[in-house]
């Protein structure tokens, strides 16, 4: 078990990438557009099906 714990250990310090602090604000960026992005189109088809629903329901019970 413990030949094993040093193994993982060195592996992830020795063969795992970092990225470097440009990299990191660069994905960050991306992510927080990309949320930005889905947060307005589900904001559209929210709004889009409420109101839908609500000019069904007047034209059925007015």
């Amino acid at each position: 078990m413990r030949r094993f714990w040093n193994e993982t250990v060195a592996e992830v310090w020795t063969k795992t990438v970092r990225p470097t602090p440009r990299e990191l604000a660069q994905s960050t960026l991306v992510v927080v557009v990309s949320i930005g992005i889905l947060s307005a189109c589900v904001f559209v088809f929210d709004f889009s099906m409420h109101e839908l629903v609500r000019l069904v329901t007047h034209w059925v019970a007015p």
